[in-house]
């Protein structure tokens, strides 16, 4: 890996760090399995605990599919995340990291903005697709 001076960086073509690899396309259903569940799953042990808890599972109030899957694109492992409900204190932290990873945030109505009730977290190349298949249903 190459790392680029600070008077280089401008020239970056997707951010300062280099494109994450993507999915193969044997792992891509398994994806999209584990992005459809995600808010159904709960953790069977509380994090502070080596063994069972023995309390009641604790639930973030906003589910657990709030950040977790825009990270996902940001990190290669999923190439689209929808996000419905969305506040600006949902998705504000999430739209730099995003597009520094080299991923694109848009709402539905394909115009960038934090103020918001729909967010997508996406690859540029699935981007307008999407959008496409979006636009028309919600």
């Amino acid at each position: 890996m190459t790392i680029a001076g600070a008077s280089r960086l401008g020239e970056a073509a997707g951010g300062i760090w280099p494109p994450p690899p993507r999915l193969s396309p044997s792992n891509l259903a398994i994806a999209a399995r584990l992005a459809a569940t995600a808010r159904r799953t709960q953790p069977q042990a509380h994090w502070t605990d080596a063994t069972r808890s023995t309390s009641p599972i604790r639930k973030p109030s906003t589910g657990t599919g709030t950040c977790h899957g825009a990270l996902l694109v940001a990190t290669g492992q999923l190439d689209a995340f929808l996000l419905l409900g969305a506040g600006p204190w949902d998705i504000a932290a999430l739209v730099p990291i995003i597009e520094e990873a080299g991923g694109t945030y848009t709402k539905l109505a394909d115009a960038p903005s934090t103020n918001t009730a729909s967010a997508l977290f996406t690859n540029p190349d699935l981007r307008q697709e999407i959008i496409n298949i979006t636009n028309h249903r919600f």
